[in-house]
């Protein structure tokens, strides 16, 4: 009898670990799919991708990869919505101690332009913009949950020091610190070139520099010498 019990548990234990796969498991290989998936998409686009070739690259059969991805389609998307939520960092979220202008407008200037100019993301970008006429709802994400609260981050500073400014459409003014910044460094990284820490830090102090001597009201005495003219 007690030869019959230990067989008993040694078939039980053997059940329980041939069962439902734990939560770590999971996630471990849907991380090791999208990671898979990432790259194939990235380097040779998705006409250029297959599943086929996405199961070979993940190391599993396609069985498993259509459990969890009803088609490329659907897995490009998730890829592509993956990567964007982890290379676009929402500048909203990032305290900026207030003071200067220039300093702070420096300070966001710089998170934002440091996202963009990474090779990481100028891959994904490249993608996006291949893709964006059969796919513009990757354009309305960035322009939604990241360009337009970033829009706002700015023109909130631009408000907190309205009266240093001689501009009235604080939102406007905040589109065209944008294109000062983050719009040349998509440009720049479209056209397969690098920029440094310093370079960056560069271009933006230029950036800065113009925009605020387009924005900023005159000092008095450069005031009373227009007025003698």
């Amino acid at each position: 009898m007690p030869e019959a019990k230990t067989s008993s548990h040694r078939r039980t234990a053997k059940a329980g670990r041939g069962g439902r796969p734990r939560t770590q498991d999971l996630e471990k290989l849907n991380e090791n799919i999208l990671a898979a998936a990432a790259q194939l998409f990235l380097e040779q686009g998705f006409d250029g991708t297959s599943m086929d070739a996405i199961a070979e690259k993940a190391r599993i059969s396609k069985r498993t990869l259509y459990a969890r991805h009803a088609d490329k389609s659907a897995l490009f998307n998730t890829v592509l919505y993956d990567l964007l939520d982890k290379l676009l960092v929402p500048v909203e979220r990032i305290q900026y101690e207030p003071g200067d202008l220039a300093f702070t407008l420096m300070a966001i200037g710089r998170d934002m332009m440091s996202g963009v100019v990474r090779p990481e993301f100028q891959a994904v970008y490249r993608v996006v913009t291949f893709e964006a006429r059969r796919r513009p709802e990757f354009g309305r994400w960035i322009n939604e949950t990241r360009r337009r609260p970033a829009l706002q981050t700015i023109a909130s500073v631009l408000h907190n020091h309205r009266d240093e400014l001689r501009v009235d459409d604080l939102g406007q003014a905040a589109e065209q610190f944008m294109s000062l910044t983050v719009d040349v460094g998509l440009r720049y990284g479209a056209f397969g070139l690098k920029m440094t820490a310093k370079e960056i830090d560069e271009r933006l102090k230029a950036a800065v520099d113009l925009f605020l001597n387009g924005a900023r009201r005159a000092a008095p005495d450069v005031q009373s010498r227009r007025g003698k003219r």
